[in-house]
């Protein structure tokens, strides 16, 4: 039964735009359980036949036949699996990983292809004893730069039987061995042989061609029964700098196919990650330094991130509730009938003035952001007077609420406050400003007097003085606050005439942090649909001012949260740098687990995971410097800002902007390096210098 079949094989490669032969028209079969050496002199080929052999080049035109299955149709992932589990790769230069200990050496076959595998502790029970068989059991935990040639060599042995592989691919296995090593490697080989694998050996050498059952001998890419044709130079493979740059084409496109992939098969990638995790993170534990350098940008980036959107917003609020204490947060709603509505446009509900309970109790249900109410009744020409002292100029009586003292930010400076069961019992008590209680009570205790309040020549009525108003300063001359009285609305409706007591006027407080603005729309809004044309509707408040210092400090957070992510990306190129290096230093390593059965999508989560995983760690550590970071500066600012308390802060945007920042810097910087390490070429990649 035959294990290999070689039909019409032939190879080329260009060379200055001309195609130069390398295999002319080989013909093979050898049987299973056979030990065959293939000799020839340096130029002859040997190598190129063996590297198609193994799946690791394809030929120019011909066909291969590995256990019946024609390998030369096959596709890259195809053709990895074969080289997994039906190859085993003996080479010249041993191929070892070199920061990785023997026993990962000889597992390194088991990772593969991640789609299918998790290695188990009956795989590494198995590598243990392979090691123990070939004689380096007690090297298991070093480094290949700690062993000799043949104990390398044996270690790569045992890596080719690591999957139970029936074909075993060996070039040039002696080659960089002295005379003992060697003997030792062959009696290996032949040893494998006895048991039933089928040897493919490459040499030059005669004396070990002799260790061969059948020998082929290749001289100018034709076995020498076949018709010689003329010399040919060795094949000229890719430095390092080209085989980078032949990796760079359509990396755009391919990460596009890269998601779409992603997307259509989940379960398939959660499967690769969880078989490549465990490698990603053993390359960045044996680069430590170099990855810690590499995270620093990103930490950086991560803590400036989060530092200053949220300290951008915490800045935005302070100041807005700065604002919000000199009343722009407060709204005055107005209504008036319109006069001059025609008759034939006057609706089924006319509008006169407002109704307390029908019209603006239900306001706080409706619109949640109303936060207090409270109607404003007031009267001209007032005076006030006690004791023989009065007061005429700027007096204002106001008929309000107790919310009314919380709307305007009024302080009590001495006494109590409005209650609501003034309001219910219609109590004739008052609360006094401060010029009233400095000018009138000058000599005497305000509180507890009576004071009688004139309205024009018409009517006068007394209260009782129960509080003393906090001076006040304002901008609004007309409303003067230290000259004011309030009383209750309900004692203010009993004593005063018709036209005073109508309700068109009524103050209201908006939730902090809610758009006065917006709210001021839709409460007009709300009047006007009631009562349509007959009433004139006006909600005033200094929400313009709010307005733009919302802007402002928008555009202040845009521009602080722009020099943070900036500083971001200064740290991602230095992670995309720093991978790019790294695939330029692990070329041959890349090679060597594609020829042993890494498909290009292991390949490329990988590199990815790497890049992943820095960002990760990065961003952990960046969130908790951050978070401390902005903590810190608010506990400093408190030290010189009184009226500033500190507070722990934990903003759900700026957290949830870093942990996006830390996903995409990990996918854009790892992505274009991880397209152009799957794109490496076998061959090309195991021979860079």
């Amino acid at each position: 039964m035959s294990q290999i079949e070689i039909k019409d094989l032939h190879f080329d490669y260009t060379l200055e735009q001309e195609e130069v032969p390398v295999l002319r028209g080989l013909n093979l079969l050898i049987k299973k359980g056979s030990f065959v050496g293939i000799q020839g002199p340096s130029g002859s080929g040997k190598s190129t036949l063996f590297y198609i052999l193994g799946g690791l080049l394809r030929p120019t035109r011909g066909k291969i036949f590995i256990d019946g299955t024609e390998i030369t149709r096959l596709s890259e992932d195809e053709l990895a699996k074969i080289r997994n589990r039906k190859l085993g790769f003996v080479f010249q230069q041993f191929h070892l990983l070199a920061r990785t200990s023997v026993l990962e050496n000889i597992l390194l076959p088991a990772r593969y292809p991640c789609e299918e595998v998790t290695i188990t502790n009956a795989h590494t029970e198995k590598a243990l004893r392979l090691a123990g068989t070939l004689g380096i059991a007690t090297h298991i935990r070093h480094l290949p730069n700690q062993l000799s040639g043949g104990q390398q060599q044996r270690v790569a042995i045992a890596r080719a039987l690591m999957n139970d592989a029936d074909l075993i691919l060996a070039d040039e296995p002696t080659g960089n061995l002295d005379t003992a090593s060697a003997r030792q490697v062959m009696e290996l080989l032949t040893s494998l042989h006895r048991e039933g694998k089928t040897v493919v050996l490459i040499t030059h050498d005669p004396e070990i061609a002799k260790y061969c059952e059948t020998i082929y001998r290749l001289r100018d890419g034709a076995f020498i029964d076949q018709p010689a044709a003329t010399g040919c130079d060795s094949p000229t493979f890719l430095k390092q700098s080209d085989l980078m740059s032949k990796a760079l084409g359509g990396t755009s496109q391919r990460m596009l196919s890269f998601f779409r992939e992603i997307i259509d098969h989940p379960r398939l990638y959660y499967s690769i990650s969880r078989s490549v995790f465990p490698l990603a993170v053993g390359n960045l534990i044996r680069n430590k330094t170099k990855s810690l350098l590499t995270m620093l940008g990103v930490v950086i980036g991560i803590s400036a991130v989060l530092a200053m959107v949220t300290l951008g917003q915490f800045t935005k609020a302070k100041i807005l509730e700065t604002y919000e204490t000199l009343g722009v947060n407060n709204l005055v709603l107005r209504g008036n009938p319109n006069h001059g509505l025609k008759a034939k446009d006057r609706p089924a509900v006319t509008f006169n003035f407002f109704n307390w309970e029908r019209d603006i109790l239900p306001l706080q249900r409706i619109f949640p952001e109303v936060r207090r109410i409270s109607p404003l009744l007031y009267s001209w020409r007032n005076s006030v007077s006690a004791g023989g002292r009065s007061v005429s100029d700027n007096v204002r009586i106001l008929g309000v609420t107790p919310d009314y003292l919380d709307i305007t930010g009024r302080r009590i400076l001495a006494g109590r406050p409005l209650a609501m069961h003034h309001t219910d019992a219609r109590s004739s008590v008052c609360l006094i400003g401060y010029q009233i209680a400095h000018v009138i009570f000058a000599q005497t205790n305000p509180l507890g007097q009576i004071l009688s309040i004139t309205v024009g020549d018409r009517l006068s009525y007394p209260c009782l003085v129960i509080g003393i108003l906090a001076e006040q300063k304002t901008n609004k001359e007309r409303w003067r606050p230290d000259f004011q009285v309030l009383v209750p609305y309900t004692y203010f409706q009993s004593v005063n005439s018709y036209w005073d007591n109508t309700l068109d006027e009524v103050s209201l407080q908006i939730a902090p942090g809610s758009d006065v603005e917006e709210a001021s729309k839709k409460i007009r809004a709300f009047f006007q649909q009631k009562y349509g044309k007959s009433g004139q509707f006006n909600v005033d408040s200094d929400s313009t001012l709010v307005s733009q210092m919302k802007r402002f400090l928008n555009l202040f957070a845009v521009l602080l949260t722009a020099i943070a992510l900036l500083s971001l990306v200064v740290g991602g190129i230095g992670i995309n740098n720093m991978m790019l290096v790294s695939i330029s230093e692990r070329v041959r390593e890349f090679g060597l687990r594609k020829a042993l059965g890494a498909t290009q999508r292991s390949i490329r989560v990988q590199v990815l995971l790497e890049s992943l995983t820095l960002c990760a760690l990065a961003g952990a550590i960046g969130v908790t410097f951050g978070f401390a970071a902005y903590e810190l500066l608010i506990f400093g600012a408190t030290k010189f800002i009184p009226q500033l308390k500190f507070e722990w802060i934990l903003d759900s945007a700026a957290i949830s902007l870093s942990l996006i920042s830390i996903l995409l810097v990990g996918i854009l910087s790892g992505m274009a390096p991880a397209l152009k390490a799957e794109k490496l070429e076998i061959i090309e990649a195991l021979r860079s210098e």
